[in-house]
């Protein structure tokens, strides 16, 4: 109540509305008026006009507080899209150069100082296009909604944005869905606003900015979907840059779909970072992407547990792990019931991990004896160099390890990976990351992979990538079994679950518990110490922190937020705060009408 309160104050006080804090009702007259009817506007001053509007609303958001009361994990207020943790063309941190202010990075001034300042912003804003009442309330802005998966740590999120957007008259409602149901209807589109996050993929920040490409999978924003798919209102000039690129008053598609293009084809180091620097600038400047704040990865790690190592990206590691020195089996919980355990059509971290646990790719993430995190070698006998072609091209040969077999014994060949690869590319797929294979040449249907015999595969690049090898460690690069993906199904049934990795799935008792069990056919299986790993499915925090105080799981992913200062005091070497690169943020439905 008191946020509630102190930004009614600053709101008066834009208005003139009060004088030594003893707030005065204003005349009817004295209610700022819109500049422009919505049926006056052309379609750029109408998507102008709403990017503007959703500027304005993230500015009304206090990130201090919801990072302080709310989340208190050790995140950090957002100011950008891109987070702390990617490193620019200068060592600086991206989001530090990001943004045109010289005063703050990135987008949004989160520092606490700022908070009135942007609301005072917000509120002139907000002015220009409703009606405000004699209480400095907005009286026209359309009912929102605002959809969130079931925890209770969103919701308590998503209620102080209600309150604060309550502050200023706006209604915005709380829809909560089950996780899968969740992530198809924000797929869909079918929301107004909606909470998301978004995890790297590999530490590279274009991983950030290609999702949002008009065809990607990931683009629940609807960028150049739905009527945005006609807009014509964005420009692009790369001249700047020294590209003969430049459109005024396009598409989504011919602009920043060719950004990413762009950006994905420059193998100059610097200009590669100024041009991602203008996809992000192009992509804040929509206001579609309200970051909150800078993930940390909370969980709870009993101190029995021996072995384990998670990564920045939020995958977790457990084949080498022991339980009191036993290698038995440990029981963990990562989420609720996965939609698909399929590496090429999974887009969510939990699934990430199960995946990451089962199958073996070219490459793998790993810890060298310091315990720093490493790419390395994993089916692969080497991770290679490639070699530059005549035309820029650039072609690797990778020879495979002797006596790879699939789970059911089957060997493992070159032609796996040529097929995984090509399919999980394939416009047919159709696959939230088949957007990931673009660097290689002949994206989407005529992808340059080749089986050359039965352990040698050849991939052909449209240049040199830095991140290559760590996208090699991503599960859609990851080997899929061809005979057995022929069945659509064949991802959520243990019977029909053929894997190559460290663990293979025995048993799958829907919405209650996977079990996966030691894979004697992978190919390092001797440094396998853990026989069997049960994963139970659910996102209750509270059933998951009672199972971990009795001891029953070893590991959570989640933790009640009301139990955090408790957790940090209680269990100060088992509560772990990791490094996460990662944003939490509120995305808009950018065909959401949002004029009065």
């Amino acid at each position: 109540m008191k946020k509630l309160m102190s930004l009614l104050l600053v709101l008066a006080m834009v208005l003139g509305l009060v004088a030594c804090g003893a707030p005065a009702a204003p005349a009817a007259t004295e209610a700022p008026a819109t500049e422009a009817a919505p049926a006056e506007m052309t379609a750029a001053e109408k998507a102008a006009a709403e990017a503007e509007i959703r500027y304005a609303l993230g500015l009304l958001f206090d990130r201090n507080y919801i990072v302080e009361a709310i989340a208190q994990g050790g995140q950090v207020p957002a100011s950008a899209f891109v987070p702390m943790g990617m490193i620019d063309a200068d060592g600086n941190e991206f989001y530090k150069n990001a943004g045109t202010s010289d005063e703050f990075d990135g987008y949004y001034n989160v520092a606490p100082e700022a908070l009135e300042a942007n609301y005072a912003e917000a509120y002139e804003i907000l002015c220009k296009y409703y009606e405000v009442d004699a209480n400095g309330m907005f009286t026209n802005f359309p009912t929102l909604t605002y959809l969130y998966n079931t925890s209770d740590a969103h919701k308590a999120i998503g209620e102080y944005l209600q309150s604060a957007l309550a502050g200023v008259g706006i209604n915005m409602q709380m829809e909560n869905q089950e996780w899968n149901t969740f992530l198809n209807t924000r797929k869909d589109g079918n929301f107004s606003i909606a909470r998301n996050g978004w995890v790297a993929d590999y530490t590279d920040p274009i991983c950030f900015l290609d999702m949002w490409v008009s065809a990607s999978g990931n683009n629940d924003i609807q960028f150049g979907k739905g009527a945005h798919a006609d807009l014509a209102v964005y420009n692009l000039d790369l001249t700047d840059l020294g590209y003969d690129i430049k459109v005024e008053n396009g598409t989504w598609a011919e602009t920043y779909d060719v950004l990413i293009s762009t950006i994905k084809s420059c193998t100059d180091n610097t200009t590669r970072f100024a041009l991602m620097h203008k996809a992000e600038d192009m992509l804040m400047a929509t206001g579609c992407v309200v970051p909150l704040y800078f993930y940390t990865d909370l969980y709870m790690l009993d101190d029995s547990v021996e072995g384990f190592f998670s990564i920045p990206l939020g995958y977790k590691y457990f084949s080498g792990t022991t339980v009191n020195g036993s290698g038995e089996s440990i029981s963990v919980c990562l989420s609720s019931e996965p939609d698909t355990l399929d590496p090429a059509l999974n887009s969510a971290v939990d699934g990430a991990t199960m995946c990451a646990n089962m199958f073996a790719g070219l490459a793998k993430w790993a810890q060298d004896d310091a315990g720093n995190l490493i790419i390395e070698a994993d089916c692969a006998e080497a991770l290679t160099e490639g070699v530059t072609n005549d035309d820029g091209t650039v072609t690797y040969t990778y020879t495979l390890k002797d006596g790879l077999k699939w789970s059911n014994g089957d060997a493992l060949t070159a032609n796996d990976f040529a097929f995984a690869w090509k399919r999980a590319a394939s416009s047919a797929l159709g696959a939230d990351y088949g957007y990931m294979f673009e660097v290689v040449k002949g994206y989407p249907d005529d992808l340059a992979v080749e089986a050359i015999d039965e352990k040698t595969l050849t991939v052909t690049l449209n240049n040199a990538v830095s991140y290559w090898n760590e996208l090699m460690a991503f599960p859609c690069y990851f080997p899929v079994h061809e005979a057995t993906v022929a069945s659509e199904s064949w991802a959520t049934d243990p019977s029909t679950y053929i894997c190559n990795g460290p663990y293979k799935m025995t048993a799958w008792e829907h919405d209650a518990m996977i079990t996966l069990t030691k894979n004697e056919n992978y190919h390092d299986a001797d440094s396998v110490t853990m026989n069997e790993l049960k994963v139970y499915l659910s996102d209750d925090q509270n059933n998951m922190l009672t199972n971990f105080k009795n001891g029953s799981w070893q590991l959570i992913d989640d933790v009640p937020t009301n139990e955090i200062p408790a957790l940090k005091v209680d269990f100060p070497e088992e509560f772990v705060i990791a490094g996460q690169i990662g944003t939490y943020y509120v995305c808009w439905n950018i065909n959401e009408p949002l004029l009065p």
